[in-house]
């Protein structure tokens, strides 16, 4: 059952379990004990999920929450029709609330470009405003420069006539060099950006080839003028250079995660194998850290025996493993933060960048696997963790550490799902 449809019928849910709670211990159906037990406002997916099943296949029991129910299928809450169909089953229901679901479905879809047409408006109508403060603030500055000038020109013509002869003639021609140096000083800068935008795509040809070490490394098309160097050589030269003309930006430093006392535990029922592990996440209202082991994820999405043998290595992999995990992160009530480690073959130290979705990655250095970088995140973040990794060693470690382990068919799983 998909959680749009579990959504719709949240209102039966309460109903069920309000009908449950003035049951006998054993008239409750033993697959619904978890349930009965759960005291909290909302059901985890899992359980919720169980009870809709149960509801939908048995009939006393969807009786006792029918008896209970006050609602009717005639009701303006979209969400109380949806119930009573549900509930007491009248010809053609399952019709009426597949209506219902789409008709909801439209609504929101339509106030979500509402929404986003709105907020274009605005930013298009902020964009107007700063385009005419930047002319009028340019008109300012460049009446407030011709105004400069005739001032240095006033009192040029006042110096001449009270200085001597030889001192004009001496200010006159540092004028005429500064204004030379000035422009082979422009000039420079120029050619100097034109060097950072070569080496820029030099870099951006390196990091397209990028693989970890047992993975056979992609020749680029286009001319590559570092094609026949090796390609650790070649990322270290092009770092001391970059580095001497262009130190950048400091690293991304990201938000560490509250540490809690509270250990993740998943509910009974819930494997951390399953899908359903994912979504418990999703659920969750406490902060907390996703650590992904990202080939390991990536080969179970491709495996050898079904896809090319280095799929789960290529960029457009990489990519649709990140964009994911965005997704999930938008989706979940905390906003976690998530982090998903590569291993590699070029990077000389361990580096980390966080993507414009929000997304943290990071290459392991020379020397330094992406199993032992998870592991010591698990160990600075304990209990606010959640590992991803098929990998057991990976697991045990984040275990000692005090955090959740999940395995990779879990994400993979929930993703190829949607």
């Amino acid at each position: 059952m998909q959680k749009s449809e579990r959504r719709l019928l949240r209102r039966a849910v309460e109903v069920a379990r309000a009908a449950m709670r003035d049951m006998e211990g054993r008239e409750v159906p033993r697959a619904l004990h978890p349930v009965a037990q759960s005291t909290g406002r909302r059901l985890p997916a899992p359980l919720e999920k169980r009870l809709l099943k149960e509801l939908d296949e048995n009939e006393w029991l969807r009786g006792q929450a029918a008896g209970d129910f006050d609602g009717s299928e005639e009701s303006d809450d979209p969400h109380e029709r949806a119930a009573a169909l549900f509930l007491l089953r009248p010809e053609g229901w399952e019709d009426h609330l597949e209506a219902i679901r789409r008709d909801l479905r439209d609504a929101w879809n339509s106030d979500r470009i509402e929404r986003y047409q709105r907020r274009i408006g605005e930013l298009e109508s902020d964009l107007k405003k700063w385009k005419r403060d930047a002319r009028r603030a340019n008109r300012r500055a460049e009446n407030a420069g011709r105004e400069a000038d005739r001032r240095v020109e006033r009192a040029w013509e006042e110096a001449r006539s009270t200085v001597e002869p030889e001192l004009i003639e001496t200010c006159d021609r540092l004028g005429r060099d500064n204004r030379r140096l000035a422009r082979t000083l422009e000039g420079t800068r120029a050619e100097l950006g034109e060097t950072g935008q070569r080496l820029a795509e030099a870099r951006d040809d390196l990091e397209r080839e990028r693989r970890i070490e047992h993975a056979p490394p992609a020749r680029s098309s286009t001319l590559n003028v570092w094609a026949d160097m090796d390609a650790v050589e070649a990322a270290r030269q092009l770092d001391e250079v970059v580095q001497a003309f262009f130190p950048g930006p400091a690293p991304v430093e990201v938000e560490p995660v509250a540490a809690a006392e509270e250990p993740l535990v998943l509910p009974a029922g819930v494997a951390p194998n399953s899908p359903d592990a994912v979504e418990w996440l999703l659920e969750l209202e406490r902060p907390f850290a996703l650590l992904v082991d990202g080939y390991n994820v990536t080969g179970k999405m491709y495996p050898s025996g079904q896809y090319p043998p280095d799929q789960f290595s290529w960029p457009e992999t990489r990519d649709r493993l990140q964009n994911d995990l965005a997704e999930l992160k938008v989706r979940a009530r905390s906003r976690p933060r998530i982090t998903v480690v590569w291993d590699s073959a070029v990077a000389i130290e361990t580096s980390a960048q966080t993507l414009p979705n929000g997304i943290e990655v990071r290459y392991t250095g020379e020397g330094w696997t992406a199993d032992d970088e998870l592991i010591d995140l698990a160990r600075h973040l304990g209990a606010s963790a959640a590992v991803v990794s098929s990998d057991r060693k990976v697991r045990e470690g984040a275990q000692q550490a005090g955090s959740l382990g999940l395995w990779s068919e879990a994400l993979t799983t929930w993703a190829l799902n949607g």
